[in-house]
């Protein structure tokens, strides 16, 4: 008789209700589910001491979000873990060295209801600051007199400096094809062929300096937090608008919260912080130049109806031996191979 099958689901407060749908379906597969702790925001779930046994020494799969920290300990102490599924695109959770070295599969959710879904937010946002959308607002809410100068501005003409050029940022350029706009993109690891054609490739300067609009997306990393510091926030235009609809810890928060209130930029639009929800007292919420969203400014309902499902796919192939549906380290594929024969033997 065939032992059965764990699977710990870990806990995402905005996730849950999709994650119960995928838990739903681990059960019709035969699984033994154990949900992982409830989390207490902005604080992200870390698993440690007894937790590790807990939680991670009889799953043989891990469906986890970014709220959620699967390191190393964790991965050693999921002897029998075939792989780690994450229902949407970030995976920065995951200790991703330490699950190539274990021979472990990250599947994760870059559906193109999600990509393309972010793809559009990124240039609501874009035009949301150029034509001071909130600013419109506020002269009918607040029965103000018309301004005699408009602040507003036309995105055709301008330059955007895209900062990273994965689905997300590749979205954004496509959807800017035809507003007469000039596109930098900063991506080191971008090959010259796969460079979209209205796109112009250029250094990390370039695109802080020539760019009214500078837009974030790119994955978070050791070499990408905090990247947008006051060193480079220097180098935008004081007529620059900051974009970001990727991840909090690619800005330092207070170094932005300094340019803004001196004017060193025009404005920003955040959609991701460093502690989610942003608090109540951060000093971004009094500012007068931001645009502040809750992580979930692209997150449609198309985005979350494919999540169960996509989910669902990446474990099934996961279960028959089959790379991913959607595969974060395929580098990892001959590893995982004997990883799980040597499983299967035991």
């Amino acid at each position: 008789m065939q032992p059965t099958r764990t699977a710990l689901v870990t806990s995402d407060f905005i996730l849950d209700p999709w994650l119960e749908q995928v838990t739903d379906g681990l059960r019709q597969r035969g699984f033994q589910v154990v949900r992982g702790p409830q989390q207490k925001p902005p604080h992200k779930t870390q698993f440690q001491g007894d937790d590790l046994a807990r939680y991670f020494a009889n799953a043989d799969l891990v469906v986890t979000t970014t709220r959620s920290i699967v390191d190393r300990a964790a991965l050693i102490a999921a002897r029998r873990l075939q792989g780690v599924v994450f229902p949407t695109i970030g995976t920065e959770s995951v200790d991703l060295r330490s699950a190539n070295e274990l021979g472990i599969a990250v599947a994760h959710g870059p559906t193109p209801e999600n990509f393309n879904s972010m793809a559009e937010a990124t240039v609501l946002l874009m035009l949301a600051m150029l034509y001071d959308l909130h600013g419109t607002e506020r002269v009918l809410a607040e029965n103000l007199p018309r301004p005699k100068t408009m602040k507003a501005r036309m995105l055709m003409g301008k330059t955007v400096g895209l900062i990273g050029l994965g689905r997300i940022g590749r979205g954004v350029t496509e959807r800017l094809q035809g507003w007469g706009v000039r596109v930098l993109v900063f991506d080191p690891y971008l090959k010259p062929e796969d460079l979209p054609v209205n796109a112009q490739a250029a250094d990390l300067d370039a695109v802080l300096s020539q760019g009214d609009i500078v837009s974030v997306h790119t994955t978070l990393t050791d070499e990408t937090r905090h990247m947008i510091n006051d060193r480079t926030l220097s180098r935008m235009k004081p007529s620059a608008f900051l974009v970001n609809t990727a991840r909090g810890g690619m800005i330092d928060e207070a170094a932005l919260v300094r340019a803004l209130a001196e004017r060193r930029i025009a404005g920003a639009a955040l959609d991701a912080f460093e502690l989610e929800p942003l608090p109540a007292d951060h000093p971004l919420r009094r500012l007068d130049n931001v645009i502040l969203t809750p992580h979930m400014v692209g997150h449609t309902q198309e985005i979350f109806n494919a999540i169960p499902e996509t989910a669902l796919e990446n474990i099934d192939r996961l279960l028959r031996g089959e790379p991913p549906l959607y595969f974060r380290n395929p580098e990892v594929l001959e590893r995982w191979r004997a990883r799980r024969e040597r499983l299967s033997a035991t």
